[in-house]
């Protein structure tokens, strides 16, 4: 069914026994004037399934021009003394428009006041559907009994891709939000290198959709093997040292705090500087084997051609400026080398999966969805 119009408000309670519309834009006498409207649903205080009436704040706005802003300042009728009086009136235009935004928004009657956004989709005749927070299944199911069979299959046969991919988005957006969680929750922990090393093998994704495989063979050579090497994009290697968040970053003194060389200087921990080393002769030993048409094949047919490495050590959450300063010029001076902390990486997988929820625009309805509650 096409639709006209989509309208949504949401009443907020504001006390016990009050719920409180938004302020309701109603059209003026012309583009320069407008009058607003904040309504209050009333419940007795005492007796809270019983609707006693409406509290009404009305406001006229005007402005001078079309480029200026409409005026914010409100006035608050709650305020007023009692025996002062207050008249307005509403023209045939403006009574309308408040009836359609009362119809539209809220259910008046029977005896309660429900609080929650309701959204109503005018459609191109006369038909009309209300969709709210709660009967969104039960409009499917009564939808369901209402179509044949074969108008079923039809709109799913038509549909199937697009269904398919929205339930596989949000299988995969809930499975990894809950590893997110587990990954902050472990960084407190007192973890080895090997439950780290691990946890990146099941969740490769974490490091981006550049990292296309994990290579099964993780030998460098006789002598060295690396923790995480990677196929890339074109068909290259990749080298990832995996170390732990509980290693500090930079050396400490014995007061306490970081060590400053000459008390300017930020120098990097001792544990750093060796994974520097390690991942710096793992490039120089797996380069050597570029044309080594046997190495290549005992490594996924993965070529070592300048072969890149990326350290994860440490941790920089509560880092000053001085850090994050030392931080990018110790990068800059690495060649074919790139330090992370175990927070940028969780923050990296944090975009990573706010753009899968952007992907998936009605996520946050569909996860809620009960694949049991589908009645076809």
């Amino acid at each position: 069914m096409e639709s006209k119009e989509i309208r949504e408000y949401r009443v907020q309670k504001k006390a016990k026994n009050i719920a409180q519309t938004p302020w309701l834009i109603l059209p003026g006498e012309n583009k320069e004037t407008r009058r607003l409207v904040q309504i209050s649903f009333i419940r007795d205080s005492k007796e809270t399934n019983k609707f006693v009436g409406l509290h009404l704040d009305l406001l006229f706005q005007k402005r001078k021009s079309l480029k200026e802003n409409w005026p914010s300042k409100a006035v608050d009728l709650r305020k007023v003394k009692n025996n002062f009086g207050f008249k307005f009136s509403l023209d045939s235009i403006q009574t309308y428009e408040l009836f359609e935004i009362l119809e539209d928004s809220y259910p008046i009657g029977l005896d309660s006041i429900s609080s929650g956004a309701r959204t109503v989709i005018r459609g191109a005749e006369k038909d009309e559907i209300i969709i709210t927070e709660k009967n969104k299944i039960e409009i499917l199911k009564k939808l369901s009994k209402a179509l044949s069979e074969e108008d079923i299959n039809k709109w799913l046969r038509e549909n199937i891709s697009s269904i398919s991919k929205n339930l596989a988005l949000v299988r995969i957006y809930n499975e990894r939000k809950k590893i997110l969680n587990d990954f902050a929750t472990s960084l407190a922990g007192e973890h080895d290198e090997d439950y780290w090393r691990n946890f990146f093998i099941s969740n490769r994704w974490i490091f981006g959709a550049s990292n296309i495989a994990i290579i099964g063979e993780r030998r460098i050579d006789i002598h060295h093997q690396t923790d995480l090497p990677f196929e890339v994009e074109g068909g290259f290697m990749d080298i990832i040292e995996i170390k732990k968040p509980t290693f500090p970053f930079w050396i400490q003194s014995k007061k306490g705090g970081n060590y400053l060389y000459r008390e300017k200087f930020l120098i990097p921990n001792s544990e750093l500087q060796g994974a520097i080393a390690q991942t710096s002769k793992y490039i120089l030993q797996a380069e050597k084997n570029v044309n080594n048409a046997d190495y290549i094949r005992d490594h996924n047919n993965v070529i070592p051609l300048k072969p890149r490495g990326l350290i994860v050590h440490g941790r920089s959450i509560g880092w000053f400026d001085s850090e994050w300063e030392a931080f990018r010029l110790l990068n800059d001076r690495l060649h074919g080398i790139q330090i992370v902390t175990f927070d940028h990486l969780l923050e990296r997988a944090k975009k990573v999966l706010n753009d899968l929820e952007v992907e998936s625009q009605n996520i946050d309805e569909l996860e809620e969805v009960d694949v049991a509650d589908i009645p076809f």
